[in-house]
């Protein structure tokens, strides 16, 4: 039971996840919704929920009304559905019962329905429409052919390609924005629409070579010097960029589930617009707008913004350009010294996998052979010596094959450029971003996972965080904010921070919000950074009304969530009228863990490092009981259940008696648990080994094994936790004491109670 509640949870996390990354226009992460949606319907209907599947199953009928555009897919409509998310989630957590929120939900829908589209086409926009178009729509007429994807090696090598070419024009574009006379990152842009023209023709798809080469032919103007790189350029290839890798997207998922997920899309409206903007007329060098987003790095030059020029379209705002920097000296500039580039080769991920897991084998054989007993008995020098080397060498080689692993954080760090850019235009606030740190390496099996956190992370910064220029001109503060992005190593992790000088976090607030919910109580004494950490349980929230820049209604537990899936763990510190910081802290790679090793019985266990808080022996006095929940220990003023880990996997411990054995006390989404264990054996960095069905095991994170030939089963705490919901016990239960050691070494009833279970 506790597994499938686990699941559906997992679900609507990922639901919450996708409607914060929705936009208008995005309709590929509507039909996203819609999958989610169906296996939820499924699995609440299989686990006895019939509330939270009658729901889902009117959320899911109107998503696919979104999906064929009956339901306008605009900023209000998807706020109403994170909003009806976060009502499942709290229903499910209320145990399918939640009366008022089946009246918010109801209402929501209701409200949806008021901006429901007519049934009638909408006409495509003129030629003469010099107005971006909202997005491409689907053609209900097939293409004549689809020989494009008979060739699937060749496709695939187009859609990895032109997705990175969309990247780097982005970057470029941005970059653009603080140097727009510069003709070499002009050519930079131009050279990929080139590309995507021209191997696109060669697959036949046609829809993506048109657009391409319509946005080319503005480029090449550009470059001759026909026209200026003004704003009205910028927003075009930004805009055409968003809309190519719609399409490169749609194709990998006809390759991946069958040519039937192939859409048409209608590009007309976005060939008219960059028709209409190449025929007009010429614009003076000089008429550019000023930045309203500028980004600092470690390498880059220093902002220059100049007085606003252009108007921008009604319809979408421009990019802002800051004029070119003037030169100064007398003589020209020395150029700057090239970093020398290393040739490079693409290598499939399985194999590159492969590596790592016999790299990893190789390490573990290599450890068992050096303490074999007949080995260890060996008085010689020589053998020693060789052990030694070889040692050294595998080491390398292991390290070697991890870096292989790893890749720049620079990627994701520079989609947030675009991000903040778009961000202040939409709040009508003005923010600097300053990123530091993108060189910095991590797995890249983490990359896209923490990519959906850090957006939510980076929109409640500008959205919640930075005030509007007239506050902050009043308060003393420059106009302009500052978000600060930054990424560095540190004692084994990878750290990552989101820093504003905004506003800061109303601790007051938030104590208040935590006393009217239960959390705490008035006589509580608690610290200010633990009340802000509040924010990520799930549910809390002090915004006095929701937008739709930051959350849609989806609360800070889903970052929260989805860093600890990663064994990460996030907090924030915050000074009101000064900013908040937030902080990311993550394991270098997902394929070796640091942990713990703790005996129970005759059975090896590994604790995650980050999650522990500590451990100890512990005493007569800190041991409670408390009617309905099970065992619990008195933990620096606080109740903390106790897992008897033997009975959660049923083995054969030392010892039962609370007071002669080890607790570790482990922290997990934000819920303590005393672990109680036979033995601490030492920490160990040690390789992640899947255990194929053993991982669906509640408690069960993977496996890996020892220097001694043992298999050692790695703990997943968040499983633990779950497994465990129905013993937790805060201060204000009913405490009975149970100061003698028969009890603290659990009676048969102790231990059939719900704090332990299997």
């Amino acid at each position: 039971m506790a597994e499938k509640m686990a699941l559906i949870e997992k679900m609507l996390d990922d639901m919450a996840l996708k409607i914060m990354m929705v936009e208008p226009g995005d309709l590929s992460v509507v039909g996203e919704l819609v999958t989610l949606v169906e296996a939820l319907v499924e699995k609440a209907g299989a686990n006895g929920m019939p509330v939270l599947q009658r729901l889902a199953r009117s959320f899911g009928e109107v998503v696919n009304r979104l999906v064929m555009t009956e339901l306008d897919d605009s900023q209000e409509n998807f706020d109403l559905l994170g909003q009806n998310i976060s009502v499942m989630q709290e229903l499910c957590r209320k145990g399918d019962n939640d009366p008022e929120g089946e009246k918010t939900f109801t209402t929501n829908l209701a409200a949806m329905q008021v901006g429901s589209k007519s049934s009638e086409p909408t006409p495509a926009p003129s030629a003469a429409s010099a107005e971006p178009p909202d997005g491409p729509t689907v053609l209900s007429e097939p293409p004549e052919s689809l020989d494009f994807m008979e060739d699937m090696d060749l496709l695939n090598g187009f859609i990895e390609e032109t997705l990175e070419h969309l990247e780097s024009i982005e970057v470029n574009v941005l970059e653009l924005e603080d140097n727009p006379g510069d003709l070499e990152i002009i050519n930079n842009i131009f050279r990929p629409f080139h590309t995507i023209k021209g191997v696109s023709g060669f697959l036949n798809l046609t829809n993506v070579q048109t657009l391409a080469h319509s946005t080319e032919n503005l480029l090449d103007d550009v470059r001759n010097n026909k026209r200026a790189m003004d704003s009205e350029v910028i927003e075009v290839v930004l805009k055409v960029g968003d809309c190519l890798k719609l399409m490169a997207e749609n194709l990998r998922t006809a390759m991946d589930e069958g040519v039937e997920q192939y859409k048409n899309y209608d590009i007309s409206g976005y060939v008219n617009w960059v028709k209409s903007i190449q025929g007009q007329a010429e614009v003076s060098s000089d008429t550019v707008a000023a930045p309203e987003t500028t980004v600092v790095s470690k390498t880059a030059k220093a902002p220059v913004s100049a007085a606003p020029q252009a108007v921008p379209p009604p319809t979408a705002p421009a990019a802002a350009v800051s004029a070119p920097k003037p030169k100064t000296g007398n003589g020209p500039a020395p150029a700057p010294k090239k970093a020398r580039v290393g040739a490079t080769i693409k290598v499939d991920v399985d194999k590159l996998d492969g590596l790592v897991n016999a790299v990893g084998e190789l390490v573990i054989m290599q450890t068992m052979v050096r303490e074999n007993a007949l080995v260890s008995s060996i008085a010689d020098p020589k053998l020693n010596k060789d052990f030694g080397q070889l040692f050294r060498i595998t080491t390398e080689l292991q390290k070697t094959a991890m870096s292989m692993r790893m890749v720049p954080i620079r990627q994701t760090f520079q989609k947030m450029i675009r991000l903040v850019r778009d961000l202040s235009k939409k709040t009508g606030k003005q923010a600097n971003l300053v990123m530091e740190g993108e060189e910095t390496e991590i797995d890249r099996n983490m990359v896209d996972s923490i990519y959906d956190p850090l957006v939510h992370m980076m929109r409640n910064s500008v959205d919640h965080g930075v005030q509007m220029p007239d506050e902050r001109e009043r308060l003393g503060k420059p106009i302009f904010g500052t978000v600060s992005l930054r990424a560095y190593q540190k004692g084994g992790y990878m750290v990552i921070e989101i820093e504003d000088d905004g506003q800061g976090l109303n601790t007051q607030k938030i104590r208040r919000k935590a006393i009217e919910r239960g959390i705490i109580q008035e006589s509580d004494n608690v610290s200010d950074h633990d009340l802000n950490n509040l924010v990520f349980m799930a549910g809390f929230s002090t915004a006095d009304k929701i937008t739709d820049v930051s959350g849609r209604g989806v609360g800070m537990d889903v970052v929260k969530k989805a860093v600890e899936k990663l064994r990460g763990k996030v907090d924030v510190a915050s000074e009101p009228g000064k900013g908040s910081i937030f902080t990311i802290r993550l394991p270098l790679t997902l394929a070796i863990i640091d942990g713990i090793i703790v005996r129970v019985g005759t059975e090896r266990y590994i604790i995650p490092t980050i999650a522990i808080r500590e451990s100890f022996r512990p005493t007569p006095d800190c041991y409670k009981t408390v009617r309905g929940k099970g065992e619990a220990l008195m933990v620096r003023g606080n109740l903390v259940s106790v897992v008897r880990l033997y009975q959660f996997f049923n083995v054969k411990p030392s010892t039962k008696d609370i007071c002669e054995s080890i607790v570790v006390v482990v922290d997990s989404e934000g819920k303590q648990r005393a672990i109680m264990v036979d033995e601490l054996l030492g920490k160990q960095e040690v390789v992640i080994k899947n255990l194929g069905g053993l991982s669906d095991i509640d408690g069960v994170a993977g496996g890996t094994i020892l220097g001694d030939g043992r298999v050692g089963l790695i703990l997943d705490l968040a499983g633990l936790v779950m497994a465990q919901t129905t013993c937790d016990v805060d201060n204000t239960e009913i405490v009975e004491s149970a100061d003698n050691k028969r009890d603290a070494a659990g009676t048969d009833e102790q231990q059939a109670a719900p704090a332990v279970a299997g």
